[in-house]
């Protein structure tokens, strides 16, 4: 069942993690926070904003708006929104902690940081009439995330903070709904000053995992099996799941199972991994998604495209305007200057995946590879030296533009 495998392969690289990083600092108590709570005890002003999308979805926004370094949001510099990925939330930018952690550093230098959280993670299971148990509550895909999700929290941080314009990072599946909002609704462009992609999840062709690989060629199969079982949601992890896993690997210097079964599902290793990293994984990832979601990610790496849901052809003429098949995402219309980030060893979007997108923007600012020739997918959040390899250069470019 594609639901269990995929837990078993989140719990797997959490073990697999673990055996990268050298000695771990376990701040237990922050694994049972929420963000809120996390970014509140280390001193950082933080509110919660919770907005109803088009389509009657109540999102969560976490609003970081003072630092005990620096003091209060400096109101003449933009809001910076951030976007976290598949089957993740806003707690992905702060799981390395102070002083590290992208929102902390930009937050530090005065900067109005807004962590936004996708509809179906732990943060965003409210809609204003549909049941979260009935499977219309799941009946989305990132297309809706970007169509509906995206712009009430790019219109709710600009009518809170009085500005025209925000600055947008996002990670993974936070750069695929940027990506569909901005070629649907191109009125959008002109509200981004910068959009930063990091480890942009767009075209996905190249993904080299034969694990994923394998999923996504029976998307459509596994997802009508598990929907027949009334599953139609990746659950967040339940705490059993972490206790379960300190039992199977209380050590982790002699943990030759979870290791092998990790080389089996991934790879390789996360090598920059932060000594904070896992402790903080293990609680937080995943956060919750639709299956849904997943499966249209399967789609486009069997397809090689970037386009809406596919819903198979007699469906799809109905919905496509007569077309057998979706018809692709036109990113000629997203005119927003747009910095792309990604990493040599990233076996979820891969590096021809990322230049084939970065040739496809009309609005191109920079192309920047990773200068490690080992940065991962999960670097970009993870990585112990993410600060000096990554950060430094997107606070640079948000404060030069």
């Amino acid at each position: 069942m594609a639901l269990v495998t995929s837990s078993i392969r989140f719990l797997l690289m959490a073990w697999y993690i673990a055996s990268s990083v050298g000695d771990i600092i376990f701040r237990e108590e922050d694994g049972f926070l929420t963000t809120p709570e996390i970014t509140r005890k280390y001193g950082y002003t933080t509110e919660v904003h919770n907005i109803v999308t088009e389509d009657g979805y109540i999102v969560e926004l976490h609003r970081i708006r003072g630092s005990p370094a620096s003091g209060p949001t400096d109101p003449t510099k933009l809001p910076v929104l951030l976007m976290h990925g598949l089957m993740g939330s806003s707690a992905d930018w702060i799981l390395i902690g102070p002083e590290e952690a992208l929102p902390y550093l930009l937050a530090d230098r005065g900067h109005d940081v807004w962590l936004g959280n996708a509809r179906g993670n732990r943060y965003s299971r409210n809609h204003t009439y549909l049941p979260l148990e009935e499977h219309e509550f799941w009946d989305f895909s990132f297309h809706e995330i970007g169509f509906y999700d995206l712009p009430a929290m790019v219109d709710h941080v600009l009518s809170r903070t009085g500005k025209t314009q925000l600055h947008y990072v996002g990670h993974s599946q936070g750069t695929t709904i940027f990506f569909v909002l901005n070629s649907l609704r191109p009125e959008y462009n002109r509200k981004f000053r910068l959009m930063q992609a990091l480890a942009p999840a767009v075209f996905l062709s190249h993904l080299q995992n034969p694990f994923l690989r394998f999923l996504a060629q029976h998307e459509t199969v596994a997802l009508q099996f598990v929907n027949s079982f009334g599953i139609y949601e990746m659950k967040p992890f339940p705490e059993e799941i972490n206790r379960l896993a300190k039992a199977l690997c209380p050590d982790f210097y002699s943990r030759a199972l979870c290791l092998d079964a990790m080389h089996t599902m991934t790879g390789n290793k996360y090598h920059h991994m932060s000594h904070l990293g896992f402790p903080m994984l293990m609680h937080h990832l995943p956060a919750g998604c639709s299956l849904k979601q997943v499966a249209h990610f399967g789609q486009e790496v069997i397809s090689g495209h970037f386009r809406p849901y596919d819903f198979g052809a007699v469906e799809n003429r109905r919905r496509y305007t007569g077309n057998d098949v979706p018809p692709d995402y036109d990113l000629t219309k997203v005119t927003v200057p747009v910095v792309v980030f990604y990493g040599l060893d990233d076996q979820l979007t891969h590096p021809n995946d990322v230049r084939l997108l970065a040739g496809r923007l009309p609005n191109l600012v920079a192309l920047n590879q990773l200068p490690n020739a080992t940065f991962n997918h999960m670097d970009f959040l993870l990585a112990g030296d993410v600060k000096d390899a990554l950060y430094d250069s997107i606070i640079g470019n948000v404060e030069q533009t």
